[in-house]
């Protein structure tokens, strides 16, 4: 028998799984989750070392008061503070609302419930419960996931799957311009010390026009140039041609206007190169991204270049030292790629 739980009570019956581990919480929910899973009866009370009428009330009890009066009627409890039903409202209430600190999350279960954390306290709660102080995802607000499983799915794997054969060479290509002026970034420090990290005012850039082989990462085509433009891209292209003299090669890249230039256009008319185009707003799809992240953290966010020319000697040399990072960049530089969705945000 299945109980038909929505996506989101799935969501917080695993974090309260998660929390009440070997606790007196863990059955209730456990047996839900193995009903939406369709579990026949027989075998969750005998995996569960409960009686067949026990499952079938704890079923029955879900479909008349819903999961929040499912957790009030079991009070499985947490800790002695939260009940089932109050953490499942804090649990909903993290993935509506966004807390910077956990002392604003402390006033809202003050607020909503009645009931006072420490800062230490709620933030061993929350990590218990699955939750971690991590980055937001910045997502384009016109990012289309329809579109981009699409491309992975008809586009993208026959070029790569060609290229896998041996039949075709498969790249992504992209500009990036790091910027002569050390940014602030996490590290391992000593608590209750801070850790300095000396900075310049300078705003000079390195413009790099590169293209990275889909299948060996460590093979990277780059055009240090004064302006990423139609001229610069047409000389990376010369050295992808001149690098496979055979068959064909398709370069993966957005839509920025210099690949859409009439002059490079025209210029391809004739090439073994073929330019293939991302969804718009989909920089998720482009696998260099990830290495200009790996430059930032290797070379650029955890040392200090007192001069533009030491600055821009050390983003070069990061190219020539690709070799070096061979296993880093090969955990990192993997074939999979994260969707973007506007719509979960929207």
């Amino acid at each position: 028998m299945e109980v038909g739980l929505s996506e989101s009570e799935r969501q917080l019956l695993r974090q309260a799984q998660r929390a009440c581990r070997g606790k007196a919480g863990y059955v209730p929910v456990t047996v839900l989750l193995l009903l939406d899973r369709g579990r026949a009866v027989a075998a969750i009370a005998e995996d569960l070392g409960l009686d067949e009428t026990t499952v079938y009330r704890y079923a029955q009890t879900y479909r008349v008061q819903g999961l929040v009066g499912y957790l009030k009627a079991e009070q499985p409890g947490y800790w002695g503070l939260l009940t089932s039903a109050q953490l499942a409202g804090l649990a909903r209430e993290l993935g509506q609302t966004l807390y910077t600190d956990c002392r604003a999350i402390a006033d809202w279960l003050a607020a909503t419930y009645g009931v006072r954390y420490s800062v230490s306290g709620l933030r061993d709660l929350l990590h218990r419960l699955g939750f971690s102080y991590k980055l937001t995802t910045a997502v384009p607000c016109q990012a289309d996931a329809a579109a981009q499983m699409a491309f992975l799915a008809d586009t993208l794997a026959p070029l790569l799957a060609e290229a896998e054969a041996g039949e075709a060479v498969v790249y992504f290509a992209d500009a990036a311009h790091p910027t002569h002026n050390t940014r602030a970034t996490h590290v391992w420090t000593e608590t209750g010390k801070e850790r300095p990290l000396l900075t310049v005012s300078g705003r000079e850039r390195v413009n790099l026009n590169a293209a990275l082989n889909a299948h060996v990462p460590s093979q990277v085509h780059l055009d240090e140039t004064a302006c990423v433009n139609a001229q610069s891209t047409q000389r990376l292209y010369e050295k992808l041609l001149a690098a496979h003299p055979h068959g064909p090669v398709y370069v993966i890249c957005d839509n920025a206007r210099y690949y859409k230039n009439k002059a490079l256009t025209e210029w391809l008319a004739d090439k073994r190169l073929v330019q293939v185009f991302l969804p718009p707003y989909s920089p998720n799809l482009n696998l260099i991204e990830r290495l200009w992240k790996f430059l930032r953290q290797k070379i650029i966010n955890t040392a200090f270049y007192r001069t533009k020319g030491q600055f821009k000697t050390a983003v070069l040399d990061f190219f020539d030292r690709l070799p070096e990072f061979g296993p880093e960049l090969a955990s990192r530089l993997t074939l999979k790629f994260h969707i973007l969705d506007s719509q979960t945000t929207a």
